[in-house]
């Protein structure tokens, strides 16, 4: 069954909650009501004609602000300066977070990609853990790394930070702090390489042929 067909049974369950199916772009998603996530998912889960048994990734998003076409724009992420100090900007961020849903059905070899939308201030999405009990490490990722909430999950905890951290790193507006429990953090610029370059010596008079193990 291909996705537009498996939208279609989606939204007769689910009436005005399956907000519609975007099939431009490199994948195909539909948009639900945040609020319906749970029954679109146990429907897609337990339909005979979806069996939607795996959930293969669940993902935050942090739409932060719209271009003109209506689509999330691109913002720089804050990293730490030349001197290890973190950078700063008075950018506020001010669009949606977003929650995305990979789904896969094993006997049917179908796959299905569900999107929600949450305000960024009041970001809560009902879990979906009691559907697919991987959910319940998804989830707490999302939250820790992007603030967004799953209401009804039984463990709602950091899962890569400590509990005390404050913020959320993926959130586009976050900057890097300077300490951590009073131990100066001194950060590195994003994609600077530590080692130093390598330099093949140069070969000398009486080094025999051969002796490179790149030469054979």
């Amino acid at each position: 069954m291909d996705q537009k067909e498996i939208y279609e049974l989606l939204a007769e369950k689910l009436g005005a909650a399956a907000l519609g199916f975007n099939d431009e772009g490199v994948e195909a998603y539909a948009d639900v009501a945040p609020e319906s996530i749970a029954e679109a998912c146990l429907f897609l889960r337990d339909d005979e004609r979806l069996q939607c048994d795996q959930l293969m990734c669940l993902s935050g998003i942090d739409w932060d602000g719209y271009d003109e076409n209506g689509k999330g724009k691109s913002v720089k992420i804050l990293g730490y300066t030349d001197e290890g100090q973190p950078e700063t900007s008075d950018h506020v961020s001010t669009g949606d977070f977003g929650v995305a849903y990979h789904l896969y059905s094993h006997s049917l070899k179908h796959k299905f990609t569900l999107r929600v939308r949450t305000p960024r201030e009041t970001a809560s999405v009902p879990t979906v853990s009691t559907i697919w009990s991987t959910a319940a490490w998804h989830e707490r990722e999302a939250w820790d790394l992007l603030g967004i909430r799953f209401e009804g999950h039984q463990d709602m905890r950091r899962i890569l930070l400590e509990e005390g951290w404050e913020g959320h790193p993926l959130r586009k507006d976050y900057q890097m702090p300077g300490a951590w429990n009073n131990v100066p953090l001194e950060g590195q610029p994003y994609c600077e390489n530590p080692f130093q370059e390598f330099q093949k010596p140069e070969p000398t008079p009486d080094q025999p042929a051969g002796d490179d193990p790149a030469e054979g």
